[in-house]
């Protein structure tokens, strides 16, 4: 029989893989066939050497269980480990487990050891982290962020950097600013907050953060830091970030307007969001089209406006954007009152009891539309009176 080696200093598993190989290769046949021939009366010594026998048949199946539930960054670290806790969850089950009342050992030892494996995994570290996540976060690539959490650096790790001597000791820099920031120009800041003020809060905010413009905090801040101290998604603060400053650059070339929302000051600016270009006779045909819809009673929308000027989708919304004096919403609350009023007064010249529920039905509006329609109506006439 060849010689086996037992040289385990270095920190790879070279010699141990050599020793595997070495080792003989049962069927699952011959593995029952040995749990059978177990013996029944006292013969401590055959019973071990069987046992032994089977545990030296399942060390290469704790290798691949080993190496399939290591994390893959933390090989070089992590992966003699779990290779002895499995190979030690082999010895524990066929030592103390009574194997004739097992019906298929090669799937318990399974179970065992993929439980075993995974509370080292999770156990490893500071920070106990989840089997789960650290499956997902293998599947997602980011497993060397979650190996990060929990290692915990060696002395020899922190010492080896001593043992270079090429290496000079890297200059070291003042975590706080040694220099006082330089005086602000107090009209230049009243300036700033007077633009900023114009703004919504959510794009006041991520000014801020991104200029420096905070009294306690005048750093630059990065779209991540952004991201994580918002709490918001990274394209949201992109996407705020560009519709304010083409909005300031309007205002400051005199392409915008100041108005009010909500009553509070904000630069109206319609072409912020435009990238396309409308021809004269793209818009002479718009408004003959809008026209037309408008005179048949038809709500005049971006895709019907497309469709009976052959435009695009974008260029038609571009348009109504600029031209339009309600958005269809306000035109079908103002059709759907004119229509209330039309029926309420023909029910009204019958002689009949008008009532929500009747005008609702008359109208073909929702009953509490026709209530809150009554109500303002009532309230109208009695002031009128």
């Amino acid at each position: 029989m060849p010689q086996t080696i037992t040289n385990y200093t270095t920190h790879d598993q070279a010699y141990y893989y050599a020793d595997l190989k070495r080792l003989p290769r049962l069927s699952e046949e011959e593995r029952r066939h040995l749990i059978t021939s177990l013996p029944t009366a006292d013969n401590p010594h055959l019973n071990t050497q069987i046992k032994h026998q089977l545990i030296e048949s399942y060390l290469p199946l704790a290798k691949y269980f080993a190496i399939a539930l290591c994390p893959k960054p933390c090989y070089h670290r992590n992966l003699p480990d779990l290779i002895g806790e499995a190979n030690l969850t082999v010895v524990e089950v066929i030592i103390r487990t009574d194997l004739t009342q097992i019906d298929d050992l090669t799937s318990y030892l399974v179970a065992w050891m993929r439980g075993r494996l995974k509370d080292a995994t999770i156990n490893d570290g500071l920070v106990k982290i989840n089997y789960g996540v650290r499956t997902r976060a293998r599947e997602r690539g980011d497993a060397a962020q979650i190996d990060a959490l929990d290692h915990l650096l060696s002395l020899d790790e922190q010492m080896e950097w001593f043992d270079t001597d090429d290496l000079e000791e890297p200059s070291s820099t003042p975590i706080m600013p040694t220099e006082a920031a330089p005086p602000r120009d107090p009209q230049q800041r009243a300036q700033v907050e007077t633009w900023l003020s114009y703004l919504s809060p959510r794009a006041q905010a991520i000014f801020r953060l991104r200029y420096g413009l905070s009294d306690d905090n005048e750093r630059r801040h990065t779209t991540k830091e952004i991201v994580r101290l918002l709490g918001i998604d990274r394209r949201v603060v992109l996407t705020t970030e560009r519709d304010a400053l083409a909005r300031l650059r309007a205002l400051a070339e005199g392409k915008a307007t100041l108005g009010k929302k909500n009553g509070k000051p904000c630069i109206y600016y319609p072409d912020a969001h435009n990238r396309y270009t409308i021809t004269p006779e793209q818009e002479a045909a718009m408004l003959h089209a809008c026209s037309d819809l408008q005179a048949q009673g038809i709500i005049v929308t971006g895709r019907l406006l497309a469709q009976a000027t052959g435009v695009s989708m974008g260029r038609a919304l571009m348009f109504l954007r600029l031209h339009r004096i309600e958005t269809p919403k306000e035109a079908r609350a103002r059709q759907r009152e004119r229509r209330l009023e039309e029926v309420c007064t023909r029910l009204e010249g019958l002689g009949v009891r008008v009532t929500s529920p009747l005008l609702a039905k008359e109208a073909g509006v929702m009953k509490q539309t026709a209530l809150n329609f009554l109500k303002a109506r009532r309230s109208n006439n009695h002031a009128a009176n």
